[in-house]
């Protein structure tokens, strides 16, 4: 590549979410069937970064307006870039946090319904596509940070997957 080559500009969006540990079970959310995107589908807290936002302070803002908590000891679990063929969805670049429950009552919003499931709980529900494919290193604190790519058919349906895990 040569010296001072073009810049390559991408037109993504960047999520944040996560999702807090208490007392062997972790913060899930059902989304509203009337989401426009993945309605129903079972979640983290967490949504888009705002500009000029960090992904941490983002899922930090995002699971105190959805979900009215704190938590603690958040780290990055993984890094995940969705690319859909269809307009509606782009090109996703997702940050995974998890954290330690530290206070707060969990509220309730428009966003969906919240509740608490143990990892095998959370396992059995329907979730993204790319989240079935990386649940057990976004569960796991002790493994280090996932950074995943995957490619979605206009049925989203993975057609690839890429995972590159760093390790602690």
């Amino acid at each position: 590549m040569p010296i001072n080559s073009p810049l390559n500009i991408h037109n993504i969006v960047i999520c944040a979410n996560i999702i807090v540990r208490k007392d062997g079970k972790f913060l899930v959310i059902r989304r509203s069937l009337k989401k426009k995107i993945d309605p129903g589908i079972t979640h983290f807290g967490g949504g888009k970064v705002d500009l000029n936002e960090s992904p941490y302070a983002a899922a930090v803002r995002e699971l105190r307006e959805e979900a009215g908590i704190s938590a603690k000891n958040i780290r990055c679990e993984a890094v995940v870039t969705e690319v859909h063929p269809r307009s509606t969805y782009g090109t996703w670049l997702v940050f995974y946090f998890s954290g330690d429950y530290e206070g707060g009552k969990v509220i309730t919003t428009d966003e969906g319904e919240l509740f608490w499931l143990t990892a095998e709980e959370i396992k059995k529900q329907k979730l993204i596509p790319s989240v079935t494919e990386t649940i057990n290193y976004i569960l796991d604190p002790g493994q280090g940070t996932l950074f995943a790519h995957f490619t979605y058919d206009e049925n989203y349906q993975i057609i690839t997957k890429e995972l590159n895990l760093c390790p602690i």
